[in-house]
């Protein structure tokens, strides 16, 4: 039998044994239920305890649900319906994909190198088909341009047309902005065309009241400034059947193309994509074709049909619907793709750029949250990935509404918050995913 001494340090040292014991068993529950009431306390604190806020946290790595409140409540997304869009073009199209712009005759070039006859410009959709100092101020993206048409004429040995160009953008229908929107939105979207340049505007920074022919008689004067002759003005028109494909003028891929759209949050992209799969998959360039083919989409993933209303590509619209569980369904579905890594990259980083390049900053999910924002006057929202301090993945959706008039400010305290919290957060492991390598900035 032992000393006194010898027993109490035995005991002392089992107690330290159990104590580390119960602090390395205690983490699975403990630590869920501490994410669980500090995102409730963020949620109280900033005024977002209602019904009308939905907050769902899916553990990707171990496939477990970590946070629900209101998770099934339909809810007003904004510009979170970008993720249903860009996801349903990267399955849809593939991420090398590339929109064109074509250039059609009629006639032929003489040994002067005079052309006789109708050259029409047809567009396919493309939303980033602009000039070379739109794409440098406003897009950041080096893609379709204007003036390659004008290089393509000048190398067939163009130096006279005798005739005009004729746009055409009989790809999509002639809707230029969705029919739910309130009046007002227009200023958030250039008008919607299947031929369109920079975005829709004019060359005064205007809207383009005709999109097409505004295109034509840009390139008519671009040919004029590079000394190429046209002897009448531009119009707009149908291509024939037996003209001649002189010219494709082809778009960055896709991929980029998405970052161009998701990470500032592009209202005119979204919606030329949405038309764009409605002309692709549905066999109509319209809106409502397009959201057909996202519906579909989003139902073949498994999410209930019911739970969702689509009725555009950007999120403008106060008819659309998705719930908090619909989004991080799509994010865990997404996340299960070989091309998940374009996706995710193709989000705002927090504190670093695009609509949250100002958030988060100095604290553990800078460089780290990749997500998507929405704002409307009734909606505030941010849903992505982001990942814990123990290497876990996670895939969240916060839907914050309001039916006359949120408080931005307030709202992007609680998300902000949220997302400092599941950054700092050490989930249960038991990994049953690891994603696919991120890809070189």
């Amino acid at each position: 039998m032992g000393s006194p001494n010898h027993r109490a340090r035995r005991w002392a040292l089992a107690v330290v044994v159990a104590v580390a014991a119960a602090a390395l068993a205690a983490p699975a529950g403990a630590a869920a239920a501490t994410l669980q009431t500090r995102i409730t306390k963020i949620l109280s604190a900033n005024g977002f305890a209602d019904a009308t806020t939905g907050v769902r946290v899916f553990d990707l790595s171990t496939a477990t649900s970590l946070y629900e409140r209101h998770g099934t409540t339909m809810l007003r997304p904004a510009s979170n319906e970008k993720l249903v869009t860009s996801a349903t073009a990267l399955a849809k199209w593939g991420a090398a994909y590339r929109f064109k712009t074509r250039l059609y005759t009629t006639g032929t070039v003489d040994s002067a190198g005079v052309y006789r006859g109708l050259i029409y410009l047809k567009g396919f959709g493309d939303p980033s088909f602009s000039t070379v100092s739109y794409q440098s101020r406003v897009l950041h993206l080096k893609t379709s341009r204007l003036g390659d048409l004008v290089t393509a004429l000048k190398n067939a040995g163009v130096k006279r047309i005798i005739g005009y160009v004729i746009g055409d953008d009989s790809y999509f229908d002639h809707a230029r902005a969705v029919s739910s929107w309130k009046p007002g939105m227009t200023d958030d979207c250039g008008p919607l065309s299947a031929l369109s340049l920079n975005e829709g505007t004019r060359v005064d920074g205007r809207r383009a009241a005709n999109p097409p022919l505004t295109v034509a008689a840009r390139l008519t004067s671009l040919l004029r400034k590079s000394g190429i002759r046209v002897s009448r003005a531009a119009k707009v028109g149908v291509t024939p059947t037996t003209a001649h494909l002189a010219y494709t003028e082809r778009s960055a891929p896709l991929s980029r193309i998405l970052a161009a759209m998701n990470k500032p949050s592009d209202n005119f992209f979204a919606e030329m994509l949405t038309k764009g799969l409605g002309a692709s998959f549905a066999g109509r360039g319209t809106t409502a074709r397009g959201n057909k083919v996202e519906s579909k989409f989003l139902v073949s993933l498994g999410i209930d049909a019911k739970s969702f209303a689509l009725t555009d590509g950007s999120g403008l619209s106060y008819a659309d619907w998705l719930t908090p569980l619909d989004i991080t369904t799509l994010l865990q579905a997404m996340s299960k793709r070989a091309d998940w890594p374009l996706y995710w990259a193709s989000l705002s980083v927090a504190g670093i750029d695009g609509t949250l390049f100002d958030r988060m900053r100095g604290t553990v999910a800078q460089k780290n949250l990749h997500g998507k924002t929405g704002t409307l006057n009734v909606a505030s929202n941010l849903s992505g990935y982001v990942t814990s301090a123990n290497g876990e993945w996670l895939a969240f959706s916060m839907l914050m509404n309001r039916a006359n008039w949120i408080d931005v400010t307030a709202a992007h305290a609680a998300q902000d918050a949220i997302g400092v919290a599941l950054a700092r957060s050490r989930p249960a492991r038991k990994i049953v995913w690891t994603p696919s390598p991120a890809p070189t900035p």
